[in-house]
């Protein structure tokens, strides 16, 4: 089982909001599956990002939506030929948002008329495929999903945002904290988690550690910073 990084995300915000780019995973198994397809501003790169990865759009015959917030799900539409997966409990939470978008104005409950047309696999918590197993960690929202990877580890993720969210009050938005804490805790017994604002954390004596560097560059008019955590 292997699971490719198609981004790491990036734990930081900005005074207009969200600067932290999400994660999105690639697992090659039995079948090739997609958990989150990253937020609209990634959409002009992601096939090219698939096939630096040497996958070919059309392999991807799962996508696995985590939840259905706007960095999370916003290009699920460019995998039209694929399966996807999601928990009830989120679909549901979408449609009364479309009735009234004050409850999660993060939730793209636009995406509704567009998974009737998918071939939808609405999944509670168990076996997926041989060595993949879904985990219903609500909180943040009512229906995110992890995915537990057989010698891997856990792509969770908003159920654990970054490394900054290991401890202390949940990360906001969150829609139910004392959902969110419990689904923490069960996640702090695996030895490895994949974030959704964050590079991959690795579980050692003295707690949870970053794998890598964070990286974030920012380019404009020909020059170029970057940010690294």
């Amino acid at each position: 089982m292997e699971v490719l990084p198609l981004h790491t995300g990036f734990p930081a915000r900005s005074h207009r909001g969200y600067l932290g780019l999400s994660a999105a995973y690639l697992v090659r198994g039995e079948r090739t599956l997609l958990y989150d397809t990253l937020g609209f501003g990634e959409r002009e790169g992601l096939y090219a990002r698939l096939k630096a990865l040497g996958v070919s759009p059309e392999e991807v015959a799962l996508v696995v939506v985590s939840h259905l917030h706007f960095d999370h799900a916003a290009n699920l539409d460019l995998f039209p030929w694929a399966e996807v997966v999601i928990h009830p409990a989120e679909l549901a939470h979408a449609e009364a948002v479309q009735k009234n978008p004050l409850r999660d104005p993060a939730c793209l409950y636009t995406l509704l008329p567009l998974l009737k047309e998918h071939r939808l696999h609405l999944a509670q918590e168990g076996r997926l495929l041989p060595g993949l197993f879904l985990l219903h960690l609500p909180g943040h929202t009512p229906g995110l999903l992890g995915l537990l990877v057989e010698g891997v580890g856990v792509l969770v993720s908003d159920a654990v945002k970054s490394r900054f969210d290991l401890e202390g009050p949940p990360a906001p938005p969150c829609l139910d904290p004392a959902s969110a804490l419990t689904s923490r805790k069960r996640l702090m017994a695996f030895e490895r988690l994949f974030p959704g604002h964050d590079v991959p954390l690795r579980r050692t004596e003295k707690g949870f550690v970053a794998e890598a560097e964070g990286e974030l560059r920012l380019l404009w008019g020909g020059q170029e910073a970057c940010l690294r955590l």
